[in-house]
């Protein structure tokens, strides 16, 4: 080995150690359930594959006992490929073995990495799966050219996937089920496969997301990621699509995996726009020492025509603009399989028999469908009888030539913009110009390279679809499972609707929206959410009738109603809501009954346009989510209620300019006692008439105006100049403070609050950040790095407004709580019997994980005597005392 190789190992090995033990966890899991649930054909050539990789690259670091059990492992699977026919029970104890001795190896050679739960003991499925004639032949050097028919048995059910950590760390190899697991009873033998008696015929192609799902499945992925919202979706909704994805954190660690390990595809978050060069160039040496394809992803959060020019000098295959995680999905799916699923039909018309085989099986290697039309007057039935998606044409031929051959197929409505690619010896530059006057889209001059025509042909048909698909969806194709439309369909009916509306017009629109979405999608997991998903958009189709129908976002769908005055809107948005919220969904075998807020906009209030009437229908949505009915007309506000507005967002925006908000205190109580004092911080404005207006009514406005960022920083600042002020008469001091959702979530927050810490010299201990419950259940993928960032600083934050819900746990897990503040509806002075035990519950729950909870809102004594005796912490309310300026409250003395 030269100096420079020596060099090269030096510098992958270390991210090569830290690799290894999660591929062997990886492999694991996949063996243990194979063992338990039968054998999978694809899964068992990923893991032959595997084997070979680990164990030429544990031998090349040094690594020799596991590259040598590696390689036993590859070569005991190998056996199997070559007998065609599934693993014997034996075979597994075999293989199970192996990987013990494995995982036995890779600690004492790897870093020190935590310890998984014990696995289950093992047992060996007595259900094999029988592969198709000839399956196995496919991982062969003597594999077929085409692709035998499967058989029409039903494969195993699949696991359910693991939920996917934001940011995993590594694990240590798997620890053997069991020493000597059971020999299971012999699975039954595969059905003998019989050889076809001739060379197949074309045949349909099968589904397009069944052939997708194929190639995906076990799929390798590199991501190098941020850990943002879209990353932390991205990596579940892959790992759910059967992705094998591998989380980087630099190009470097990328470059040094690469180099151990190939992977199929790399993908590159938005934060590292500018090392695209670096990582183009590494995926570009990659592929040369590989010599198979590594496909480059990128993600923009921004339009830029430079970013463009430098993905594209970089060697990127797919740069996704400002794009959603079920978007990313999709292209990476096109881009894994071109033809998306169904291969590429391709008629090819040459009077020269010889030409005409060569370039058919040019392409016909490549994967797609071809037909050769000797005789150039049969092109028009061919045509008709193919459809096909490209037409690969000669120039000269007799009785008909290529150029008027291309106008007679453009006079074909359907095949007008079907690409034409001309393929001809022709040298006159004229002559080639007439070809493309006349309709064609391409010439190539003969001889031909191969690897020119399947990349002319495959970028042609490619865009074909492409726009044919877009096409089909702006006519309204339904969704096949759910009947709804395309969104873009009911947008521009609404448009329409919009452009053409006065003040008496009849109709509008319903925005419907499933609650707690992001709880639901941590709950279940991506893909059961997706199918529960399907299931309300499918009724909801069929309540909603001919009125055009859609989903709209995530959680949200849009009806239409073009015909319906407002007390009719409202009197159907009632019904469908009870169509949704009593249905009882079914959800992995159990019911699940959904909660649902519906906003209704009618037309007769004149918008803009289609998307200010959409904006106001979802704020009507969320605001319906606070009423008793879980349904909101919007209603404009009359001149004299605008106009007060118009001046209260005045008077806010002043009172910041002018530092003149105020604040008011009230004492959180100990209910044993206690001399810590601490108190919840209230924000108040005074208006021009000298009224004293509650942060209820600023909060919202500052919401919609965009400003309550500078507001939630006023408070936050005029708090810690009180702790420093206590801190320095030595009087130490906790705050409660409260912070919108909208603020927590600012990327620049935890930064802004650290330095102001830092620059008042207060403990992050002395802060208690408060926030709603319900804004919480909304924002907790966007307010976790928040919190995460801040916990070092010993900050702690409060869940106000809290009550039961089937995911009070799920917000736990969720957000590094220390103290739950308990809703009004707990604090009032009579409660039932039943409430009563849906507090003591709460609090004991609460309790479990470490919290301690405030009764907040107490009036009275017997209220607090009720709350004393479920088990509360801490007493907040007018009965320990009203807000006001001062905090000379006698907390020594304050025992319930």
């Amino acid at each position: 080995m030269n100096p420079h190789d020596e060099s090269r190992l030096a510098e992958h090995r270390p991210a090569f150690l830290r690799h290894l033990p999660r591929q062997v966890e990886k492999i694991g899991r996949r063996l243990h359930r194979f063992l338990q649930d039968g054998w999978d054909i694809n899964g068992l050539a990923l893991l032959h594959e595997d084997a070979l990789h680990l164990g030429n690259a544990c031998n090349r670091h040094g690594l020799d006992e596991a590259g040598e059990n590696f390689l036993r492992l590859h070569a005991l699977l190998d056996e199997t490929l070559q007998q065609q026919a599934l693993p014997e029970p034996e075979t597994g104890e075999r293989l199970w073995h192996l990987l013990e001795d494995i995982g036995q190896a890779v600690p004492r050679l790897a870093e020190p990495t935590p310890e998984l739960a014990p696995t289950r003991a093992v047992r060996q499925s007595g259900r094999a799966e029988t592969p198709p004639a000839n399956y196995w032949r496919r991982w062969g050097q003597d594999a077929p050219t085409a692709v035998a028919t499967p058989v029409a048995e039903p494969p195993p059910p699949a696991p359910a996937p693991e939920p996917r950590k934001p940011k995993p760390q590594p694990a240590a190899a798997p620890a053997p089920a069991a020493a000597n697991p059971a020999p299971a009873p012999r699975p039954p033998a595969p059905a003998p496969a019989t050889a076809p008696q001739s060379a197949p015929t074309p045949a349909k192609a099968p589904a397009t997301a069944e052939l997708a799902a194929e190639v995906i499945k076990g799929t390798r992925v590199y991501h190098l990621t941020e850990h943002g919202p879209l990353s932390l979706e991205l990596d579940q909704r892959m790992e759910a699509a059967g992705y094998e994805v591998e989380l980087l954190e630099s190009p470097e660690e990328l470059e040094e995996l690469l180099g151990a390990l190939p992977a199929r595809l790399a993908l590159v978050d938005a934060g590292f726009s500018a090392q695209l060069d670096a990582i183009g160039a590494t995926v570009r040496a990659a592929r040369e020492r590989s010599n198979q394809p590594i496909q480059l992803v990128a993600l923009s959060e921004a339009d830029d025509i430079n970013l463009r020019l430098n993905a594209r000098r970089a060697g990127v295959d797919l740069l996704l603009v400002e794009p959603n995680a079920s978007e990313v999905l999709r292209r990476l799916a096109l881009l894994l399989s071109p033809g998306g699923g169904d291969p590429f039909r391709v008629l090819i018309v040459e009077d020269d028999r010889n030409q005409a085989l060569f370039a058919e099986g040019i392409l016909r290697n490549a994967g797609m469908q071809t037909e050769v039309v000797l005789e150039p007057l049969d092109v028009l039935e061919a045509l008709h009888r193919v459809n096909p998606d490209l037409v690969l044409m000669d120039l000269h031929m007799p009785n008909a030539n290529g150029i008027e051959l291309t106008v007679l197929i453009r006079d074909q409505e359907p095949f007008l913009h079907t690409p034409i690619v001309f393929l001809s010896g022709e040298s006159d530059a004229d002559r080639q110009f007439e070809t493309l006057e006349a309709g064609g889209d391409d010439f190539i001059a003969k001889p031909v390279r191969p690897r020119h025509l399947i990349a002319a042909v495959q970028n042609r048909v490619t865009r074909h679809r492409a726009m044919q698909a877009l096409k089909q969806q702006r006519r309204g194709g339904r969704h096949p499972e759910t009947g709804l439309l395309h969104r873009t369909e009911v947008r521009e009916q609404l448009a329409a609707a919009v452009a053409a509306a006065g003040e008496h017009s009849a109709g509008g629109v319903l925005f419907l929206e499933v609650e707690s979405v992001n709880l639901l999608r941590d709950r279940l997991g991506l893909t059961v959410l997706e199918q529960l998903l399907a299931s309300v958009g499918k009724l909801l189709g069929e309540q909603a009738g001919q009125r055009p129908t859609t989903r709209f976002g995530d959680g949200s769908f849009l009806v239409f109603d073009d015909g319906t005055d407002e007390a009719g809107l409202e009197a159907f948005a009632a019904q469908l809501r009870a169509a949704l919220v009593q249905h009882p969904f079914d959800v992995q075998g159990h019911p699940l009954r959904l909660r649902v807020s519906v906003g209704i906009c009618s037309l007769r209030h004149r918008f803009t346009d289609d998307a200010e009437m959409l904006d106001v229908a979802e704020r009507m949505a969320r605001e319906a989510r606070t009423t008793e009915k879980g349904i909101k007309r919007y209603q404009p506000a009359q001149p004299t209620e605008a106009a007060r507005e118009a001046a209260l967002v005045n008077e806010i925006r002043e009172a910041i300019a002018r530092n003149s908000l105020e604040l008011l205190f009230q004492p959180v109580v100990a209910v044993a006692g206690g001399d810590e004092s601490q108190f919840q911080v209230l924000l108040r404005l005074r208006d021009a008439h000298g009224k004293l207006l509650p942060a209820a009514e600023v909060v919202p406005l500052a919401e919609r105006g965009d400003f309550i960022l500078d507001i939630d920083r006023w408070v936050m600042q005029a708090s810690l100049a009180l702790i420093r002020n206590r801190r320095a008469e030595g009087r130490p001091l906790r705050l409660f403070v409260t912070q919108s959702a909208l603020t927590l979530a600012d990327p620049g927050q935890a930064t802004w609050l650290k330095a102001e810490l830092a620059a008042h010299d207060v403990p992050g201990t002395s802060l208690v950040v408060e926030l709603r419950m319900e804004d919480a259940a909304i924002h907790a993928g966007t307010i976790r790095p928040f919190c995460d960032a801040m916990v070092a600083d010993g900050l702690q934050f409060c869940l106000s407004q809290f009550e039961t819900s089937p995911d009070t746990d799920r917000l736990f897990d969720d957000l590094p709580l220390g103290f739950v503040k308990l809703a009004r509806k707990y604090t009032s002075t009579a409660l039932s019997p039943k409430m009563r035990d849906e507090l003591k519950v709460l609090i004991d729950r609460a309790h479990r994980r470490g919290l301690e909870v405030i009764g907040h809102g107490v009036e009275d004594a017997q209220a607090a005597a009720t709350l004393w005796m479920s088990g509360i912490d801490f007493i907040q309310g007018n009965l320990v005392q009203q807000a006001n300026r001062d905090m000379d409250f006698d907390f020594q003395q304050a025992v319930l």
